[in-house]
């Protein structure tokens, strides 16, 4: 399954809007949100329990997953290009079978929790919390949206880092550590997503920009905005990736890459990959093969580090307001 898809859930009383652009949407939100009445009305419809009224209307197929382990694993593998929601209150959710389970799926998955599930890769673009926004005037139907917990902000705020602080020591920390050996500015890696956070705390002489793949950062985002709140003059920036970075530069060109830069999601078949982040390392992988560009994960290819294309990169990185833009004033 690929692309957006639009579900909408309604009664008499409430409606909900949500618009799913990858194969993972988490739902956050306070108690008395409508989180588990957003399951619950769709659970009802599904198993035909709720009278006039009630409607869910979607393009696709759905389905509430509950119940012990075992049962809803077997559920799932039954079914193909379907709209699956789970709520936090199910067990299962934080399983790592139930995670292979969900990577091995075509389909598209809702999961209302206030928790990071840290077996999946998940967009921290499309963590989202549910919020009333209001009633209809003539039926008072309270209307129930989602709006993004890390909305995706271009700031304007110049950050001039004393650090750049990558996940791992793969491609992308390559990369940056050249654009930081250009501007005396030191580079280091945390030794995987989940030490992020605790490398910005523990580091205090340093003002830290962490670069970490925004198409798989979603369970780690929360500490890390949590160290970011208690290290002022710290920040975070979450390209898709590194690989995306790359596609985006001009360093490669190819038929048709452009088109597929603009509208990712209309491309990446949920049950291919399981995050946008892995389609981009396979989209690099195969435009530069058998070329001097052949893509590596693990070890940056030379051609990639010349003055022009480290350029490149750094050009992406001063959009953002990472280092000064040559010209500006200080």
């Amino acid at each position: 399954m690929k692309g957006s898809i639009k579900v909408v859930v309604s009664t008499k009383k409430l409606r909900y809007e949500l618009n799913l652009r990858r194969n993972i949407t988490i739902i956050q939100g306070d108690s008395a949100s409508g989180k588990t009445t957003l399951i619950q009305i769709m659970g009802d419809y599904l198993s035909g329990r709720t009278g006039p009224g009630t409607e869910v209307v979607c393009d696709k197929k759905c389905a509430v997953l509950s119940g012990d382990s075992e049962s809803a694993i077997s559920r799932l593998r039954l079914l193909t290009e379907t709209i699956v929601f789970v709520d936090e209150q199910e067990r299962f959710l934080h399983s790592k079978a139930f995670a292979k389970a969900v990577l091995d799926s075509n389909c598209y998955f809702v999961f209302i929790t206030r928790d990071g599930l840290n077996m999946l890769p998940y967009s921290v673009n499309e963590i989202y919390y549910l919020k009333n926004s209001g009633y209809y005037q003539n039926t008072r139907q309270v209307y129930n949206s989602m709006h993004q917990v890390y909305p995706e902000v271009e700031t304007g705020e110049k950050m001039e880092p004393s650090l750049v602080l990558t996940e791992d020591s793969n491609a992308g920390f390559e990369m940056y550590k050249a654009i930081c050996q250009n501007r005396n500015i030191s580079c280091d890696f945390a030794g995987g997503k989940s030490n992020v956070a605790k490398y910005i705390l523990d580091n205090r002489d340093e003002n830290i920009v962490a670069i970490v793949d925004g198409a798989a950062f979603g369970a780690d985002m929360q500490s890390a905005m949590h160290a970011l709140k208690l290290r002022k003059g710290c920040h975070i920036w979450t390209p898709e990736s590194f690989e995306f970075l790359i596609l985006q530069s001009g360093i490669i060109e190819a038929e048709g890459l452009r088109k597929i830069m603009e509208e990712p999601g209309e491309f990446i078949e949920s049950g291919e990959y399981g995050s946008w982040e892995r389609f981009f390392t396979w989209l690099l992988e195969e435009l530069t093969k058998n070329t001097i560009y052949a893509y590596s994960k693990k070890k940056l290819n030379s051609s990639y580090l010349t003055s022009g294309n480290v350029e490149k990169i750094m050009r992406m990185m001063q959009k953002v307001g990472l280092f000064a833009i040559e010209g500006d004033e200080p």
